[in-house]
């Protein structure tokens, strides 16, 4: 069956030939056909002259363009070069050398792939479709990642906008079910990941950078790790020779995961080294101010949102108050915050940051700036789809603006 046609504004037009790969599912035209979902829709310009062969997402209010080409049928003819293509440029660069067994195989709109993201964990693959008018192109791509890569177990999962309970998540298994839990190395440390779990496996795939990095900071530190999910960060600073590791989350269950990924690298957790706190983090960060507690090295990794009960979170209204709270944790000689955000659009994390610093009248020196690895490829023209921004600042002392201790090399 030939794809339904519809021609766009000499504006949309001239958008997409410059390189726009999603755009308003209204902008579509009124009199034109009714899209359906993960069906090949060509667009036309004014002049009738084909843009390319796209797939509606109405869950997301977004149409995708998948090829700028005229496409009868996204099939496995569509799909095996893509994912050659994108296995191929993993394969090419050193992800972290030996031991590297997390990376993301396809990252959207940066693989020609809008709406599809997948990260490999050692012999396994998690596969994300972000609506579910997208769940039978998902299925076929699924195919072309089981037949070009090989994994041992693919799971498909669904980021359902509509008609699922919040925190579930719609999956199916493809080819052989993968095993419940797995152990991937990242650079040679070992996590435990989860692939048939929820939406988020135990993994991000985005911070391997800022993971291998940490070292160059944590080392003979008293580490605070806020946020901490299932702890990776804080399995890698410990790893690294941190004097003590204390992480903190509101949920109890990945705490009980975070505290198997330092069993995995042979730390012990019930160490008096290493600290594991369950509850909210503001309150634990008032707390240890108001116990006259010091960190020498905070680490703040937070979702933009949070509905979790007993508190929320919003990044835009309660970053800034967090981030100077926590350096109310820095000793007087001054410290270092190491400050995370996905950001895709509205205030990046540096005015966060810059906010805070004011709030807590003591100035800061920014150390490092980082953003997304190269297995993370994204359209030139799409800055949004950058969306990490890690922020590393040595804050100064509250005695002495111009120290500058903690910076100097290490010795030994």
């Amino acid at each position: 069956m030939a794809p339904s046609a519809v021609q766009l504004s000499g504006s949309l037009a001239s958008q997409i030939r410059q390189g726009l790969l999603s755009f308003d599912i209204a902008s579509l035209p009124a009199t034109g056909p009714t899209p359906q979902p993960g069906r090949p829709l060509l667009l036309l310009d004014p002049r009738s002259e084909t843009l390319g062969t796209a797939v509606a997402d109405p869950d997301n209010e977004l149409v995708r363009v998948l090829s700028r080409e005229y496409v009868e049928t996204f099939g496995r003819k569509f799909f095996d070069p893509l994912v050659e293509k994108a296995f191929a440029w993993r394969r090419s660069m050193d992800l972290g050398g030996e031991g590297q067994e997390c990376f993301r195989l396809i990252n959207a709109e940066g693989d020609g792939l809008s709406g599809f993201t997948a990260d490999c964990f050692a012999d396994h693959v998690v596969l994300y479709a972000d609506s579910r008018g997208l769940l039978s192109l998902g299925r076929v791509l699924a195919e072309s990642i089981l037949d070009v890569v090989e994994p041992r177990g693919l799971v498909l999962k669904v980021r359902a906008r509509h008609g699922t309970k919040p925190g579930k998540v719609s999956q199916e298994t493809c080819g052989s079910a993968p095993s419940e839990r797995v152990v991937a190395h990242e650079a040679g440390v070992p996590f435990e990941i989860h692939p048939l779990g929820g939406l988020n496996v135990g993994l991000f795939t985005d911070m391997r950078l800022h993971r291998q990095g940490l070292s160059r900071f944590s080392a003979g530190r008293r580490v605070l790790n806020l946020f901490a999910y299932t702890s990776t960060l804080s399995v890698v600073a410990a790893r690294h020779g941190a004097r003590s590791v204390t992480s903190v989350d509101l949920a109890s269950g990945v705490l009980k995961w975070a505290r198997r990924n330092f069993e995995l690298s042979g730390l012990s957790p019930d160490s008096d080294s290493y600290r594991f706190e369950g509850g909210d983090v503001m309150r634990f960060v008032r707390q240890e101010v108001g116990q006259g507690a010091h960190y020498d090295l905070i680490i703040m990794d937070p979702p933009t949102f949070s509905s979790a009960r007993p508190t929320s979170w919003s990044m835009k209204n309660d970053y800034p108050k967090l981030i100077a709270a926590a350096a109310d944790l820095l000793p007087t000689e001054g410290g270092i915050l190491w400050v995370s955000a996905n950001v895709r659009k509205g205030r990046g994390v540096e005015r966060h940051v810059e906010e805070a610093i004011k709030r807590v009248g003591r100035s800061a020196r920014v150390v490092e700036i980082g953003g997304l690895p190269p297995d993370y490829p994204t359209p030139l023209l799409s800055p949004q789809a950058r969306y990490l921004q890690v922020v590393k600042l040595w804050v100064e002392g509250s005695g002495d603006p111009s120290s500058s201790a903690g910076l100097r090399p290490r010795s030994g």
